[in-house]
């Protein structure tokens, strides 16, 4: 599983237009095959994080490539954000317990 730790404060000065192409952003995250998760979150001082999940890295690369992330991108290192700071991983493990369930061990490595 890849693991993409997004890290950001934005601009206020583009704030609306950030959550308008954000949302297109998480829309089509679901769409890209080998799709886990996507989740984010907000800090008590401003700075935003959003944690991606791939089955793989050709996944993780579908995500990269697709227009509508692109898009995000560039407008982010243009104008939206004023730090960040994108961790890739590869998850060595993953434990995962659901209600009235055994926990669930997920070795990627063997």
């Amino acid at each position: 599983m890849i693991v993409t730790v997004f890290r950001q404060k934005t601009d206020p000065t583009f704030l609306d237009e950030y959550r308008e192409l954000g949302k297109a952003v998480v829309d089509v995250a679901p769409t890209i095959p080998g799709f886990v998760s996507f989740k984010r979150f907000q800090a008590d001082d401003g700075e935003s994080c959003t944690i991606v999940e791939f089955e793989d890295l050709e996944a993780h690369n579908r995500w990269i490539a697709d227009p509508v992330h692109r898009k995000a991108m560039s407008r982010g290192r243009e104008a939206y954000f004023t730090e960040y700071t994108i961790t890739v991983c590869e998850a060595i493990r993953v434990l995962r317990q659901h209600p009235d369930q055994h926990v669930t061990v997920l070795d990627t490595h063997g």
